[in-house]
């Protein structure tokens, strides 16, 4: 009803507002959705899928570091091997006992980076079947959507690097407020996985390149620095000393172990315990060398260097100040002693990812076993942990156990297999995923979108395509290869290729450029024939 003394419009309580004013306004709500037809397809279908999913292995998905996070949710006790960013969301979740809600969440994440990637690029120029194209990998992704439905940090913290990256490059010159937004983003994601921890420096560089001001660079470093600083503080609070973990330093030892000999390095005396005798090719891979008490077989009687430091299971002494430290010494003198052997162990788990087919574990290429697949509901039982279960005499698991009754309730979040849903969803990932080939050609447009814009520093498409390279590569420097890493790089390898064909005014597209060049060519050509 109208306002007589202010001539505004206003609702009585209780009283719809009058038929001609409700139509125009649930217009403009679904216009939007009309206007872009055929990407609204797509997105539903992309929707109905993920329902699928949560039909087939309700209500969520678990490995092994799912019962990590639960426990420190519940413990709310900064964890020694990765940050507590990712506990942090769940605890919002504890009241609800149901696993339910964090499994539809992490869902409506992946749908909304594929809406983002899909906003963006037609922001930028693209045709409707552009922008859909790049959004189609994270969308439809096998792999995407079992990360999606499984208690692990990935979903998050690719969410929250894709929507930083995407106000960052909404428009050229973001305002002092989105900058502020996307640091604090920046800084989250770093706590939810350590890989963010050089985000920030990146983010950084890209907008510094874009010339932004310094009022935009100061806004992004404060606000991206103000969650970590917070978090180091809670750290030294429970353990004396600031910092985000204790692991850096193993992660870093274990990526060493590939190549590392003592008799080349001759190691400082009181790091000199951790050399291995085993031959490297006999040595667990990277990603599994850090938690393995025993060398592969034949060796597999042989028990490891980080086991014989303390001559016990358990895997947190490993992760001590002391521990940390050491291994982080004797891998900086492995790298400075065997340099190439280095560089050959960081390029070769690089050109992995770039292969057609995926290797199955245990080949050596650890995120492609049973844990990051749809499996019948017997595997799965299998892949549940003892430590998961009350132990008698074990405290931890005694408390771990609590701990997942605290989230999932009374069924403790256990992950059942139903039919259909699972056989359809084993099927579509056998064929339905992004082949790591098909990968590297979307970095390489990306590339090619960057170096076109050279005069511009790369342009818009720096910041996004720097991203994905530093998530493709970090691992492989720090850690070591995972295809369940690859994952991170997709929204921002796939926002770059895209950003290589926007037709924004005064940003020519790597079409347009070879259209110049075709031109030019055929001017050369011409004149050569007078």
């Amino acid at each position: 009803m109208s306002n007589a003394t202010t001539g505004s419009d206003r609702v009585i309580p209780d009283q719809q507002p009058p038929q001609e004013e409700r139509g125009p306004r649930l217009a403009r709500l679904t216009r939007p959705a009309v206007t872009h037809w055929q990407f609204t397809v797509v997105l539903a279908v992309a929707i109905l899928i993920r329902i699928i999913v949560i039909l087939g292995y309700p209500p969520i998905l678990w490995f092994n570091d799912s019962y990590t996070y639960i426990y420190d949710a519940v413990t709310h006790i900064p964890d020694v091997v990765r940050p507590n960013g990712y506990p942090f969301f769940i605890d919002l979740l504890l009241p609800l006992h149901s696993a339910y809600p964090l499994a539809l969440l992490q869902a409506a994440m992946g749908v909304v980076m594929g809406l983002l990637i899909y906003a963006l690029l037609r922001r930028r120029g693209l045709p409707w079947w552009g922008a859909t194209l790049a959004a189609i990998p994270v969308l439809f992704d096998s792999y995407e959507l079992h990360l999606e439905h499984m208690i692990t940090a990935d979903t998050p913290f690719i969410f929250l690097a894709t929507v930083a990256i995407v106000i960052l490059c909404w428009n050229d010159r973001p305002s002092v407020p989105v900058m502020a937004v996307a640091g604090l983003l920046i800084g989250y994601a770093t706590l939810v996985r350590s890989v963010g921890q050089p985000l920030l420096v990146v983010v950084l560089v890209a907008m510094l390149v874009r010339r932004v001001g310094w009022r935009r660079l100061v806004t992004l470093v404060v606000a991206g620095i103000v969650p970590i600083a917070a978090y180091m503080f809670w750290f030294h609070g429970t353990y004396g000393r600031y910092g985000l973990t204790e692991s850096s330093g193993t992660f870093l030892y274990s990526r060493v172990s590939t190549f590392a000999e003592c008799s080349k390095i001759n190691p400082s005396a009181d790091v000199r315990a951790l050399c291995d005798p085993t031959p490297p090719h006999l040595r667990p891979v990277s990603g599994e060398y850090l938690w393995a008490d025993n060398e592969k077989w034949p060796d597999n009687k042989v028990t490891t260097p980080l086991f014989n430091l303390y001559n016990s299971h358990d895997n947190s002494l490993r992760f001590t100040p002391k521990v940390n430290a050491m291994a982080e010494k004797f891998a900086r003198e492995a790298i400075l002693a065997q340099p190439v052997s280095y560089l050959h162990a960081v390029i070769d788990d690089t050109l992995h990812t770039f292969g057609w087919n995926r290797e199955p574990d245990p080949n050596n290429y650890y995120g492609n076993g049973p844990a990051f697949q749809f499996v019948s509901g017997k595997v799965l039982n299998n892949l549940i942990p003892w430590w998961a279960n009350p132990y008698p005499g074990d405290a931890a698991a005694m408390k771990t156990y609590q701990a997942r009754q605290e989230f999932g309730g009374p069924g403790l979040g256990k992950t059942s297999a139903v039919q259909p849903w699972q056989h359809l969803l084993q099927m579509y990932q056998r064929y339905v995923y992004l082949r790591g080939t098909l990968l590297g050609l979307i970095v390489l447009i990306g590339a090619a979108g960057v170096l076109a814009r050279w005069r511009r520093w790369g342009g818009i498409g720096l910041l996004p395509w720097l991203v994905g390279a530093l998530m493709i590569v970090l691992p492989a420097m720090t850690a070591g290869f995972s295809y369940r890493y690859v994952l991170a790089a997709v929204p921002a390898t796939c926002l770059a290729a895209g950003l290589a064909f926007a037709r924004r005014p005064g940003d020519k597209s790597v079409g347009a450029l070879a259209a110049d060049l075709r031109r030019h060519l055929r001017r050369g050509g011409t004149i050569d024939q007078e």
